[in-house]
């Protein structure tokens, strides 16, 4: 798989593991796009679980699996499955002749870890076409995960099966704009870990800069920094906030509401200045908020006002989704945007990037 690895065209931040001789896709949308001739093309792989721990007073969770899907020829997701065990799994079949596929690893890091051992056709694997497109990076949470937005209206279960990554908002605006694009998301997450954390979970900020931490420290080695260098990106869209709220809204009283948000505005500065650092000066940035909850956004446009005011950076700036519309567009599971929302947050934002990027 290494040496096939020269022919493929990767996309988002893939792990290539040595002891399992695997190229590991976890993140969501992560993966490649192979080109080849024949009938057929199949994957050898490997699969590791990943168990969350639930609420208290709420059931265990079950081990989640990924889920993946393959884009063929086109701009359509198929052939989906739930990848449940090590093996060989059949990704495509059609008419003989050339053709380009796209292997979308579709649910989120947090939930299932999925490596490819081996690319399998009955044809030749050809060299990917290099493709030169302009980039874009989605940081985010569940919203940007797409948890649930493919449930029944407020479902209280999550399952993969049903969170499709492929069609979440920035994914999709992604794809409307002409850009290719990463998405580093991670249910729960907030921007950054909050002075009193009410679970043991690092922020984004924490992480951020790793190639991919979630892997690293469920294989138990040090986590490898990711190559900001060699892999430019040209927007970075940062839709964080909506988690760092529950320890505010959770304390007792409200006697240290200010000091708590002022702690965020601090931080999520850090934050946007770290990512100015790591992607370079000609990246622009767009703070953004939305669309289940907008409690620190104002702490948001401050935070980016007080940067650029400090800096004198104008390659940045700040909007706010509309919120669901529960009426006309429903809810995913546990609340969180269904299929119609994301679509419409998608339109949205590829709108606010051409107002205020794209000019």
């Amino acid at each position: 798989m290494k040496e096939l690895m020269k022919k493929l065209q990767l996309h988002g931040r893939t792990v290539w593991d040595e002891e399992k001789q695997a190229l590991f896709c976890n993140w969501t949308c992560s993966g490649f796009t192979v080109r080849f001739t024949g009938t057929s093309l199949k994957a050898k792989l490997t699969v590791m679980a990943d168990q969350i721990p639930s609420m208290p007073g709420f059931p265990p969770n079950p081990d989640y699996y990924p889920h993946i899907g393959v884009v063929a020829d086109g701009e359509t997701l198929e052939n989906r499955q739930d990848i449940l065990s090590d093996g060989w799994y059949d990704l495509w079949q059609g008419e003989a002749g050339e053709h380009t596929v796209r292997f979308v690893k579709v649910s989120e890091n947090s939930r299932g870890k999925l490596g490819i051992q081996a690319l399998e056709c009955d044809g030749e694997i050809l060299e990917a076409p290099a493709v030169k497109k302009p980039t874009m990076e989605i940081i985010g949470d569940s919203i940007t995960c797409g948890f649930g937005n493919e449930s029944s209206d407020n479902s209280p279960e999550f399952l993969c099966n049903e969170e499709n990554g492929w069609m979440t908002y920035g994914a999709l605006a992604a794809r409307e704009l002409g850009y290719e694009w990463s998405q580093i998301c991670v249910s729960g997450i907030s921007a950054s870990q909050p002075e009193h954390p009410m679970f043991p979970m690092p922020g984004m900020n924490d992480i951020y800069h790793l190639t991919d931490q979630l892997y690293d420290e469920r294989r138990g080695v040090e986590p490898v920094k990711w190559d900001f260098e060699n892999h430019h990106t040209d927007i970075v869209v940062l839709n964080l906030g909506t988690n760092d709220v529950n320890p505010i809204r959770f304390a007792p009283g409200f006697e240290n509401t200010a000091a708590m948000e002022a702690w965020f505005q601090r931080r999520y500065g850090e934050f946007i200045a770290d990512i100015r650092r790591l992607n370079g000066k000609d990246t622009f940035i767009v703070c953004t908020l939305g669309s289940m909850d907008y409690y620190l956004y104002d702490r948001i446009k401050a935070a980016v006002e007080e940067y650029k005011q400090a800096t004198g950076d104008e390659k940045i700036c700040t909007f706010k989704f509309g919120g669901i519309n529960m009426m006309t567009e429903g809810f995913g599971a546990m609340a969180h945007p269904s299929a119609k929302t994301q679509a419409r947050m998608g339109r949205e934002l590829a709108f606010r990037l051409r107002e205020l990027v794209i000019k």
